[in-house]
């Protein structure tokens, strides 16, 4: 049985790995919508169709 400061030594990194993912989408998500509130987008228009 390994001990259990090696356990944690390879836990710990999936853990920050698997986190940081939705992390990431998350904050594009947040930050397409800030900038759609705040009109920082270009809206498409009739002439740009």
């Amino acid at each position: 049985m390994i001990s259990e400061q090696v356990f944690y030594l390879f836990l710990f990194p999936w853990i920050i790995f698997i986190a940081t993912i939705p992390g990431s989408v998350m904050t594009y998500l947040f930050a397409g919508l800030a900038a759609q509130l705040l009109n920082y987008l270009p809206e498409k228009t009739e002439t740009d169709e």
